[in-house]
């Protein structure tokens, strides 16, 4: 006998329980066990959504904070591949660099976006840097482990059969490496979004953190709500489109 097929896949349960936790967060603040102006309640937050989506609101304010985000990002990781590549293939700078590299990693990085503001201004240089700083030591970190698992007896078999030291890094150790980027770009996805809208906190004009400390300024807990929810969308589908790429990357394993 065949098992029965579940009737929900995972991504139909996720949808099911996000459903029944709004359900259940309307009917309570409609019972009055829930104060709407604290908490606010999912018809009021939709009624926010649409309001700042056809006031134009959104979009500003979102494109600004995606720009920063995805600048921030690329710069990061970038620098923290090329890090963790480095320091992977050369021991001994490696075990000079890396006590370093982790005292620097335990430094409270929000806590350096005052100075991040005072040497590069408001503008959108200081956001992509503190967005940068997020996510560098993720991909740094993460590539030299990559670079560590590779197995030496399959860079030994290639060396033997005149393998040069290019073609050792492109066909053995970047493929190995490959699915610790992808980790790295999940986990730096949040990371750099998360630095974007702290430096928006700290000095800004326009952004979804600026949103975010206006609304929370005024006490308004439905656009907060709001701006919360659209972020956290925003990075389940960005998640989503990593997944789809790791799953096309990877085929091979």
């Amino acid at each position: 006998m065949k098992r029965q097929k579940t009737l929900l896949s995972p991504g139909g349960w996720t949808a099911l329980l996000l459903l029944l936790a709004l359900g259940l967060w309307e009917a309570t603040a409609a019972a009055g066990y829930v104060d709407p102006f604290f908490f606010s309640r999912p018809s009021l937050l939709w009624q926010e959504f649409w309001t700042m989506l056809h006031s134009g609101m959104l979009a500003r304010h979102l494109s600004v904070t995606a720009q920063e985000a995805g600048l921030g990002l690329l710069l990061g990781g970038t620098l923290g591949t090329l890090a963790g590549l480095g320091l992977g293939l050369s021991p001994r700078v490696s075990r000079a660099l890396m006590p370093l590299m982790t005292g620097l990693n335990g430094l409270p990085k929000l806590a350096l976006g005052p100075l991040f503001i005072i040497w590069f201004g408001m503008g959108l240089s200081s956001k992509v840097l503190i967005s940068a700083l997020m996510v560098f030591f993720i991909f740094a970190f993460n590539l030299y482990t990559g670079v560590q698992s590779v197995d030496p007896a399959l860079v030994g078999a290639v060396r033997l059969l005149g393998g040069t030291q290019g073609q050792i890094l492109g066909k053995v150790i970047w493929p190995a490496c490959l699915p610790w980027l992808l980790t790295s770009l999940r986990t730096g996805l949040g990371l750099s979004l998360s630095g974007a809208i702290v430096g928006e906190y700290l000095g800004s004009t326009r952004g979804m953190g600026w949103l975010l400390s206006a609304a929370g300024d005024v006490f308004n807990a439905q656009r907060v709500l709001c701006c919360v929810l659209i972020l956290v969308i925003l990075i389940i589908l960005l998640d989503g489109v990593v997944r789809l790429l790791e799953a096309r990357l990877l085929r091979w394993r």
